[in-house]
């Protein structure tokens, strides 16, 4: 035979946690079995862990609507309207009209009726580049973004954003 070494015998038992969130990780990472005695071990091997970019938006409120100034956090990647209506900010501007039909009425994130318009004061780097059509429905207006077309942390970056909410009412 030859030899006469000793061989281990190794067991694993693997788990895959890529592409989870946090939560779903740790419920992975203690579905392992548990150990057999004091000896045994668990290796832990990361190829990457990246935390997702924050960004700061700071809203300002016109005075006319009471709304004490506030500032909110969204993830890189975000849509800041829906960002903002999640979280509670009275965004819908009632004194805006529809591009399409100058009326009245909210088109529901389509990006017609411009009542989630805000101005923003700093920070548009972070904001995704306007599309053509929101460029020229906002032509008289260059500060301005439609919150329903504009995803925040462009590039994957973090930073601050502050925005007027409901700029016709300045």
């Amino acid at each position: 035979m030859g030899g006469g070494g000793v061989a281990e015998e190794t067991e694993s038992a693997n788990v895959r946690t890529e592409c989870l969130g946090y939560d779903a990780t740790v419920d992975a990472v203690l579905s392992l079995p548990p150990a057999d005695s004091s000896d045994e071990y668990y290796r832990l091997s990361l190829k990457r862990l990246r935390r997702k970019p924050v960004v700061k938006i700071n809203l300002r409120y016109p005075p006319s609507q009471n709304e004490p100034d506030e500032t909110i956090e969204l993830f890189a990647g975000e849509n800041l309207r829906l960002g903002m209506l999640v979280r509670g900010v009275k965004l819908n501007d009632p004194l805006a009209k529809r591009f399409d039909t100058k009326s009245e009425g909210n088109c529901g994130a389509g990006g017609l009726c411009r009542t989630c318009a805000v101005s923003v004061l700093r920070g548009g780097e972070l904001l995704s580049p306007q599309k053509t059509a929101e460029a020229q429905m906002l032509g008289d207006e260059p500060r301005w973004r439609l919150a329903c077309k504009a995803f925040v942390g462009y590039g994957m970056t973090e930073g601050e954003v502050t925005v007027a909410v409901n700029p016709r009412q300045w």
